[in-house]
């Protein structure tokens, strides 16, 4: 009986190394069992809502620009008024 740390001989884990390598349908059976695929699909979600959060990044920042327009003409007004109230005190 072999001992819990040796389950496997050297040639038995070189065998299964090569066929990881070489075997296709035996990668992704393996990958499948450890979950990588879950793993992939989880990474695939993260991938979309960053996306997404990038979309929203964007739109926050031409509201932010167009505030800022706006803000600009608001204070061009002010100067406006406050000139043309001067003139009204000459």
């Amino acid at each position: 009986m072999r001992s819990m740390t040796g389950l496997l001989s050297k040639e038995e884990k070189l065998k299964i190394l090569r066929s990881l390598e070489e075997d296709l349908e035996f990668r992704y059976a393996v990958a499948g069992l450890i979950g990588i695929s879950e793993i992939l699909k989880r990474m695939d979600r993260f991938e979309e809502n960053q996306e997404k959060l990038w979309e929203e990044v964007k739109s926050l920042r031409e509201g932010q620009e167009k505030l800022w327009e706006n803000q600009e003409k608001l204070w061009e007004e002010v100067k406006s008024l406050r000139e043309g109230q001067e003139k009204l005190w000459e």
